[in-house]
């Protein structure tokens, strides 16, 4: 132990030692500058070195990192509507570009939640590819965010029914009747507000009960836009 500390404190000593002729050498020097050169040559001296010193000290570098792609909120496959709302989340304080068919239409800046919307967003008739890019304070950008398609589709699904015929009349062992006819294909089909399987060729067929007297037969095509078509038919039906 006492050997350790001695030692330490020659080492000490040695620092201290070597501080002091470093200060005395700066003090010789800047009374030599003042002498020959005055006192300008010694504050262009101390700026030249102020800017070694400078030059030494580490650059700092940019932020390069982009920001996470926006996350959209699921949206429709289809739709009748001309306008929809696109809302998602991206990072904090990003600003978050709208992309409708590969055309930058809007801008908005993500709240401290990371959510942004943007409203009314207009659509054209068929297909319309969305997706938003997000950019940070630094112009870096971040990759698409998962793009959907839209097909905006305003006409109604056709429908007809080839069986039973309007006015129709039924005795005895007649019901149950059966139901049939054609709609467009993916439609949903509601026969008497009872779901009913559409085939891969647009037809459908069902049986159907009647009841003592006039029958009211509805049905009710809906498509993936939300566009809907009735037809009905009415039957009689004596026991």
């Amino acid at each position: 132990m006492g050997r350790s500390k001695t030692r330490l404190q020659r080492k000490r000593e040695k620092e201290s030692l070597r501080q002091a002729v470093k200060y005395l050498f700066l003090i010789f020097l800047s009374l030599f500058l003042l002498i020959k050169f005055g006192l300008p040559g010694l504050i262009n001296m101390a700026t030249f070195i102020g800017n070694i010193r400078s030059s030494n000290q580490p650059i700092e570098k940019q932020d390069e990192l982009a920001p996470r792609p926006p996350r959209l909120n699921p949206l429709p496959e289809a739709t009748f509507s001309a306008q929809i709302n696109v809302a998602g989340f991206a990072e904090n304080g990003t600003s978050v570009k709208l992309y409708v068919r590969g055309i930058n239409i809007n801008e908005i800046v993500a709240n401290n939640e990371g959510e942004f919307e943007f409203k009314d967003v207009h659509l054209r008739q068929g297909e319309n590819e969305i997706y938003t890019v997000a950019f940070d304070d630094h112009g870096n950008a971040s990759d698409d965010s998962i793009s959907y398609i839209i097909v905006v589709d305003n006409e109604n699904p056709e429908l007809l029914i080839d069986n039973p015929k309007d006015g129709d009349r039924f005795f005895d062992s007649d019901s149950p009747i059966t139901i049939s006819g054609s709609t467009e294909e993916g439609v949903s089909l509601k026969i008497n507000n009872h779901f009913v399987m559409v085939k891969n060729d647009g037809t459908y067929s069902t049986s159907l009960s009647l009841s003592e007297g006039d029958n009211d037969i509805e049905v009710i095509a809906i498509d993936k836009a939300g566009n809907e078509t009735r037809v009905a038919v009415k039957v009689n039906y004596t026991p």
